[in-house]
């Protein structure tokens, strides 16, 4: 009687598995993923570990600039396909610098609108087609992808594939290190305000104007820390001379985690100016105003 229950019940089990395979295989090859993954900032070992797995388990990857991924990652990226991911592709910025564009303005002409158009299209395939082909598809960017990140339109333009962000180590965190202070233990305020300076200036980007201009965050004196993109830095020096005193610490970190090139300036806001004179910066750099410096 044992023996003929095992007999019954074994050819159950196997007949719902030979039922359940193909049902298995099936949602196996609908088991693509998208990842955002941060590879860190500066040099290729402050990349974390949880993104050097998910990298190294991909099957398609996008970057910013591929040959300069290859070649930064080749011991990681190999020969899996490595498609250019653009810069701000789904986000904001290049949809308005086309209408401007359009309009007459100072950037790109008229082709800006198809070009940008047709790079779309294509990356929505690529990225479409290996996910439902149960393929793991990453994009790469430096830092934290959420802060001043251009690539943050992915997850909108995607957000039906649930994308997740692997997070990493920013200029912000790399920088903080190279100053060697707690950043939150300022005197007059414990707050810090991250900010690109964009709100109300006349050469802000994209045409941005909003609330937070730079007179209105230095009325609290917390510690600003700024990205920089582009920043004006007497101007910049300016204005908070406004609100802050002019004894007021200023540091300047430039490539910020890069053991090789990392470099910080020290001034207050009354020497900065003068004391950089005609020194180009470079577009890595991170500049800190508070008390905190003392």
């Amino acid at each position: 009687m044992t023996y003929r229950c095992g007999r019954v019940c074994g050819c159950s089990l196997l007949l719902v598995l030979a039922l359940a395979l193909p049902a298995l295989a099936a949602s196996a090859a609908g088991q693509g993923a998208f990842y955002l993954v941060s590879t860190g900032v500066g040099d290729a070992d402050n990349m974390s570990v949880r993104a050097w797995r998910t990298i190294e388990r991909a099957d398609v990857v996008l970057a910013m600039q591929p040959e300069q991924a290859r070649e930064k990652y080749a011991a990681l990226l190999k020969d899996k396909p490595v498609y250019p991911a653009g810069h701000g592709l789904f986000g904001r910025m290049p949809q308005r610098l086309a209408v401007a564009s359009a309009q007459g303005g100072r950037r790109p002409g008229p082709a800006a609108a198809p070009e940008l158009a047709d790079q779309q299209q294509q990356t929505r395939q690529i990225v479409r087609d290996a996910v439902a082909a149960g393929k793991t598809v990453v994009l790469l960017d430096a830092g934290d992808p959420t802060i001043y990140g251009p690539q943050t339109g992915y997850l909108r333009e995607f957000a039906d594939l649930a994308p997740q962000v692997i997070p990493g180590i920013s200029s912000f965190n790399a920088a903080n290190a190279a100053l060697g202070r707690g950043i939150t233990e300022g005197r007059p305020s414990r707050s810090v305000i991250l900010t690109a300076a964009a709100g109300k200036t006349p050469n802000a980007p994209d045409g941005y104007h909003g609330r937070d201009s730079l007179t209105e965050l230095a009325k609290s004196q917390s510690t600003l820390v700024f990205f920089t993109m582009g920043l004006n830095l007497p101007d910049v020096v300016a204005q908070l001379k406004t609100s802050y005193p002019a004894d007021t610490p200023i540091a300047l970190v430039l490539h910020a985690g890069s053991a090789a090139r990392q470099r910080v300036v020290r001034a207050t806001l009354e020497s900065i100016v003068a004391q950089l004179g005609d020194e180009p910066l470079p577009f890595e750099h991170l500049i800190y105003v508070g008390d905190f410096l003392r």
